[in-house]
Order: structure tokens, then sequence, then C-alpha cells
């Protein structure tokens, strides 16, 4: 081996490094990102988590509870309820993550010394459901233990709802749909792009009566046919081989993944077109889709643990509206409308991403000279 030959063979490949600022670019932000990600939106503990409470005979004892229970950093008391139907209801919708019933003679029975209080959980991610209830137990119990000197026999009923059997499988399997359709869907779209690019058969398209339009809505068409038989696959693995029931409608599961799957269709050409290369396409949209579809949807941590910051990045994560509905459709068995916030914003991603691909695409050039996009 001669150190000048493999000095030359690293200066070529330098060369070639330098003249694809797109891939160099990747290789030295990737690092920065993935270290951004996992240290702020990787939390395991729970904090400011959304309750509502329920105060049946609104007395000084059972307020001051629920102020020592704000006034934690793991609870935010966010609402207080003047019925359990309404309780029930923000649970299901989503609003608060837990609910605490505090009975009408709760003040008589703590002095007494037979206290109970009711604690419902929303079992959609099991392992948050059960941070906060050891969190809820810890409060209310050290709560109890300012009122005596002695230990009171505290009973605290806990409901898990949505989830009874406290199976994190049942948390885990719907979002494990939203991730393998958000990369599959944009990594294959931005590769079938980009082939055309680099072979440059665009060029074809000058003879034919072909738009752009038209090329588009052919190249997505099969994508999309094939992802929704990917969900209905995994839909019926999921309620089979796992056990995970469906309470809602499967075709309101398959509307609102039909609308998703557009989205990272969209997402994927529109990022072939900006690469104009198969590779630099596939690390893009690795990048874009799943790291984000995986730590910023709230898929694994709850994004309303998140910093500020990451919090409103997960705004323009299209996987974190699908997770929320694809969960909720699953375990929860509402409707999409019902959730109509999240399928607004996929109906506006999806509106941002067919303009900026049609501005895109129309800098196309059906020439000879047009081997990738412009």
């Amino acid at each position: 081996m001669k150190l000048q030959r493999v000095r030359a063979m690293a200066a070529k490949e330098m060369r070639h490094l330098l003249r694809d600022p797109g891939s160099l670019a990747m290789m030295v932000l990737m690092p920065v990102m993935l270290l951004f990600i996992f240290g702020y939106a990787i939390r395991l503990d729970v904090l400011e988590a959304p309750i509502g409470v329920l105060q049946e005979a609104p007395d000084g004892v059972s307020s001051e509870l629920t102020a020592h229970l704000d006034a934690s950093r793991a609870f935010h008391v966010i609402a207080r309820y003047d019925n359990r139907r309404a309780l029930g209801d923000a649970l299901q919708a989503g609003h608060i993550w837990a609910g605490i019933v505090i009975p009408h003679d709760f003040a008589r029975e703590l002095a007494r010394g037979g206290a109970r209080i009711q604690l419902l959980l929303d079992g959609v991610d099991a392992n948050t459901a059960r941070l906060l209830r050891n969190y809820a137990r810890t409060m209310i119990t050290d709560y109890a233990l300012r009122q005596s000197a002695t230990q009171p026999p505290l009973l605290i009923d806990e409901r898990v709802w949505f989830n009874e059997a406290r199976e994190s499988r049942y948390a885990i399997l719907p979002g494990v749909i939203a991730l393998v359709m958000a990369v599959m869907g944009a990594l294959m779209t931005s590769l079938t792009i980009a082939r055309e690019m680099e072979l440059g058969n665009l060029v074809m398209l000058r003879s034919t009566p072909l738009s752009r339009a038209e090329f588009l809505c052919g190249k997505l068409a099969p994508y999309l046919v094939i992802g929704l038989l990917d969900v209905l696959v995994a839909t019926l693995l999921t309620t089979t081989l796992f056990d995970v029931p469906l309470r809602g409608s499967l075709p309101a599961l398959m509307g609102v993944s039909a609308l998703f799957l557009l989205v990272v269709l969209m997402q994927g050409a529109l990022i072939s077109m900006v690469a104009g290369n198969q590779m630099l396409a596939s690390q893009m949209s690795m990048v874009s889709t799943f790291l984000p579809a995986f730590l910023l949807s709230g898929f694994v941590f709850a994004v309303q643990n998140m910093p500020l910051l990451l919090e409103y990045l997960t705004y323009a994560v299209p996987a974190r509206y699908y997770v929320t509905l694809c969960k909720a459709i699953f375990l929860k068995g509402v409707g999409p409308l019902l959730l109509w916030t999240e399928m607004a914003a996929l109906c506006v991603v999806l509106l941002v991403l067919v303009v900026a691909t049609a501005r895109r695409a129309s800098r196309w050039r059906w020439s000879a000279s047009a081997s990738r996009c412009c």
C-alpha cells in the first residue's frame, strides 16, 4: 500500500463531497440534530400533566387538596368540572390526562380517618398513566398525612379508561402504523421521482401530452393504493395477532389514513424534486420523516412533556396528528369529527405541500438539459 495513492484517492473523494453540498450538509448536521432532539425530546418523567378535578362539595378541604396538586411540578389543574359526564368527555377528547373526583363527604371522612377519592386515568399511553398514578398517590397521601399526625386509611379508587389491561402495546401498535406509513410513503415516493430525474426520463415528457400535474398524480396513485392496503393489513394483524381492540370505525380509520398518506406522498415528491438524486433523497426523507415521527409525534414520548420550542416544532410534524387520530379511533372509539383540529391540521399541511410541490414542478423544463429539477 502506497500512501501517495491513498492520499490521491482521498483528495478525489473529498472533491466529490464538496461538489455535493446537500449530502455534506446532511453528514455535518445529522449528529447535531440527533443530539438536540434526543437531548430535549426524550423525557421519562412527567411534568405539568394536564388534569381535571371534580369537587362534588367545593369546601375548603377539597379546595386545599386541589391547590396542593396544582402546586406540584407533576400536575397542572387546567379545569374544574361540575359533573362526571363533563369530566369523562374531557378524558375522551384528550384534553386532560387524568381526572380526580373528590366526593362530597371527603372532608368529614378525612377527619374520621376513612376518606376515599377516585382517580381516573387515560390509559392510551400506559407508561404515562402508570407515572401519573404513582405521582397522584404520593401527592394525595402526602396531603392526607399533613391533615393527621397518624397514617389515615386513605383509599384511592383507580380506574383506567381505554386500556383497562394497562398493556403498553395498546398504545405502541397504533403508533407503529403511523411510523411505518410516514417513512415508507415519503421514502418510496422520493426515490421513484428522483430515479426518473437521474435517468433523464423527464425528457420524454416533451414528446407526450402529459402535464406536470398528471405526471405527479400518476406517480403517486399506486403508492396511495399500496399504502392503504398496508394500513388494512396492519390493522388486521394488530387486532387479531396482538389483540388490540379497534373500538372505532374501520372506514373512519381508512379515511384518516388516506389523508395522512397523501401528506407523506406529497412530502416525498417535494423532497425528490429538491434533492434531484436518489441518495440525497433517501437521506432527506429518513431525517424528515422517521426521526420526527418517532420522537416528535407523541408516539413514544408525550408532546406536552417536551420543551416549549420543541412542542411548537411538533405542529409541523404530520405524524403528530395521525398518531393522535389513530390512537383515538383504536382505543377510544371516537370519530375523526370529534378531533376536527387534527383533521384540519392535516388538511392545512397537505395544502402547503401541494402548493410547494406545484411551484417546484413549474420550474421543471421538459428538455434535454433538465435531467434534474432546477
